[in-house]
């Protein structure tokens, strides 16, 4: 049974699938790609029961087969493979194939495909299309607040809320919240935790190059995303998100605009002398045209002056030099508005104007 097919989208297809095969597992299946060969298409497959990645390629071939293949070796050799037509030959009384590419021949032992675990998903009813770039924004702009520690449970995940016409993702952290939204045409109304890990390595594949549209939709219980020749299935968590509007609405009267390119660039240097030791504390000194920040060790100190507008009250707050810049850095309006209550309560990144995101850091407690 044999089957020919371009080298570069093949190994292109393997990248894409390979993000949801496990390092490691008690189940040598798991860690192998089931190749699904029909209709002139080869689909691959790989799952950790958790995400499971489905790519698929045009082939050439008159036969019908299939085979699960060790993902690791498989995927190594198709890369270093010459840029050329490239032929696979299954051998279903051996279970092995023949990998031929120009003067490269390989060998390799398979798994039977009935052995794979079966992903079965009925078609969901609330399917949306939204642009690739807005579903990567919505990722970047707020996955990276998600805990990454497994103790916090569902706040490693992401909600997406889906209701009045706008699509809004929050990740939360013991210490910071960061949402951000799109709007939609639909009239949905959804709201699904995903796990923040696996919703990253799903951007890491959508790519900028094919169609501009991808498909979103929840089918029993997880999150289905399709889009170019890719189908990505995300098993979502039960239970109840933290209230994070309540948190967000306890706003103070301290509102300062900044540009926040300078905001970012001071921030960057003074924490240089911040350290993971004290919580990558930076001092912020807030008057009505300026804020000077201020960082300090054993080793010396940095002072940085960044104009402003200040409607409200002089302030003296410690803030995570870390968070800070993470939150600056997915923000592209080039001036923000950073709200402030007192030295002990969160502050909260917002736009100048509407509610598109919204950025909350709470404070270090100064000596």
């Amino acid at each position: 049974m044999k089957m020919y097919c371009n080298r570069s989208e093949l190994n292109r297809a393997l990248a894409n699938v390979s993000h949801s095969v496990p390092v490691r597992s008690t189940s040598n299946i798991l860690e192998g790609i089931l190749v699904e060969v029909s209709n002139g298409f080869m689909k691959l497959t790989a799952t950790d029961t958790n995400i499971t990645i489905e790519s698929s390629i045009s082939v050439q071939t008159s036969d019908d087969f299939a085979f699960v293949v060790p993902a690791k070796l498989f995927t190594a050799i198709v890369n270093k493979l010459p840029e050329e037509e490239m032929m696979i030959d299954f051998d279903p009384a051996s279970v092995k194939i023949m990998i031929r590419c120009g003067g490269s021949n390989s060998e390799l032992i398979c798994f039977r495909a009935d052995e794979f675990p079966k992903i079965r998903i009925n078609d969901g009813v609330n399917q949306i299309y939204l642009s690739k770039e807005d579903v990567k924004k919505l990722i970047r702009k707020t996955a990276f607040s998600a805990s990454t520690d497994d103790f916090n449970g569902i706040l490693t995940g992401v909600l997406l809320e889906i209701k009045d016409g706008k699509m809004k993702m929050v990740g939360v952290d013991p210490y910071r919240i960061a949402t951000y939204n799109i709007e939609v045409t639909n009239n949905y109304d959804i709201s699904v935790v995903i796990p923040a890990k696996l919703i990253n390595e799903t951007a890491k594949i959508i790519s900028d190059e094919g169609e501009d549209q991808m498909s979103f939709e929840i089918a029993d219980g997880k999150v289905v995303m399709k889009f170019d020749n890719n189908r990505v299935i995300i098993n979502t968590f039960s239970g109840k998100f933290i209230d994070y509007n309540r948190i967000l609405s306890k706003q103070g009267d301290i509102n300062v605009r900044v540009k926040r390119n300078d905001l970012l660039r001071s921030t960057e240097r003074a924490s240089l002398l911040a350290s993971v030791q004290n919580n990558n504390l930076i001092r912020f000194d807030i008057d009505s045209d300026l804020i000077v920040i201020k960082s300090l060790n054993e080793e010396g100190n940095i002072e940085e002056k960044v104009e402003i507008i200040n409607d409200g009250a002089s302030l003296n707050i410690g803030l995570n030099s870390k968070y800070l810049k993470d939150a600056l850095s997915v923000i592209e309006d080039e001036e923000i508005i950073i709200n402030f209550r007192d030295s002990i309560s969160p502050c909260v990144i917002k736009p100048l104007k509407g509610d598109k995101y919204a950025y909350l850091i709470l404070p270090i407690r100064m000596n």
